[in-house]
């Protein structure tokens, strides 16, 4: 299960840093030599650049490189410094908690309004989809962290 979770991450970073920056390159050229931009291209950019960023935060939970203050863990002997961690795990699943479920709120509403994105007029749940999912990866990624410090007796970095 856990490579499925890795390789479909790694896919979907690559494919979608891949997919922006030709996107970006586009427009770029666009507005410098036929004078125009194209806001169904941003508005694809900016969709993708909120996904990239929740499948990132996910990746880094995974691997215990979020952001964090140790100075104070730092202090604490390292038997204790796991425990530290399921506090950080706690935060971060009572964080994906809110992501998920607000994020499902949200694209119910889209779909019971019938919102339209404004440049594509696509489906605005399509992208608005991209939440609660990054918030569902974010809570996996967490929670496969957390186990393995406890089952490994991993000291936190």
């Amino acid at each position: 299960m856990k490579k499925i979770i890795d390789s479909l991450e790694n896919y979907i970073l690559a494919g979608g840093l891949v997919i922006m920056t030709f996107i970006t390159v586009v427009n770029v050229i666009s507005r410098k030599f036929l004078g125009m931009s194209m806001s169904f291209l941003e508005e694809l950019t900016t969709s993708m650049f909120i996904f990239i960023s929740l499948m990132g935060a996910a990746k880094a939970a995974r691997s215990g490189s979020h952001l964090g203050l140790s100075i104070i863990t730092d202090f604490l002997p390292k038997k204790y410094q796991k425990y530290v961690a399921l506090v950080t795990w706690a935060v971060a699943a009572f964080f994906s908690y809110f992501l998920i479920r607000y994020g499902m709120v949200m694209v119910q509403s889209e779909i019971r309004m019938g919102m339209k994105t404004p440049a594509l007029g696509w489906p605005e749940w399509w992208f608005g989809m991209f939440i609660p999912i990054g918030g569902l990866f974010i809570f996996i990624r967490f929670t496969q962290w957390i186990i393995e410090i406890f089952k490994n007796s991993k000291e936190v970095e």
